[in-house]
């Protein structure tokens, strides 16, 4: 099978928005998370004594 040049896959013009979107979605998450860390756990417990 004989494939012409501007048949061919290529990989720097594709724009991977899949891992992005995963990629955010996973930072937003922690985000989320060491704020409710933050303001729900450690600010009402108060400081050291």
């Amino acid at each position: 099978m004989d494939v012409k040049n501007e048949e061919r896959f290529d990989p720097s013009k594709f724009t991977p928005i899949g891992t992005w979107t995963l990629l955010c979605l996973i930072i937003a998450g922690m985000v989320i998370a060491w704020l409710f860390l933050y303001f729900g756990v450690f600010l009402p417990r108060g400081g050291v004594q």
